[in-house]
């Protein structure tokens, strides 16, 4: 009895930390159902990369991951380029850097994410 209640309690523990151990983990490159992979398309000498698109093609979205990323040289990211609107998420080191970002630009029904990473 003694030691399946332990046991229970350590499962219960483990499975309480694993989604804390996730959130911490930072960035975690994902495709959405409906998106392609667009492995090839980088930006920025490599800064920019992972990227993904909903209804264009992969050219198309290295094409704009430049254009953004020539947007981007004055230091901060543009939340607007060639005709897209861009949402950004940050992740933050323990000192409050941003070490990696990711970007998801719509225009109409195209969608283009990729992430920015140091």
């Amino acid at each position: 009895m003694r030691r399946s209640l332990l046991a229970c309690v350590l499962s219960m523990g483990l499975l309480a930390a694993v989604p804390a151990q996730a959130a911490a983990a930072g960035p975690r490159y994902d495709v959405p159902r409906g998106f392609t992979r667009c492995p090839h398309a980088v930006a920025w000498h490599g800064f920019f990369k992972w990227a993904s698109a909903r209804h264009t093609t992969c050219a198309a979205t290295a094409r704009f991951m430049r254009t953004y990323a020539a947007r981007a040289e004055g230091g901060t990211m543009p939340r607007r380029a060639g005709g897209y609107a861009c949402r950004i998420h940050h992740w933050h080191d323990d000192e409050g850097n941003i070490y990696a970002s990711r970007h998801v630009c719509t225009r109409g029904d195209v969608t283009i994410r990729f992430y920015g990473m140091v």
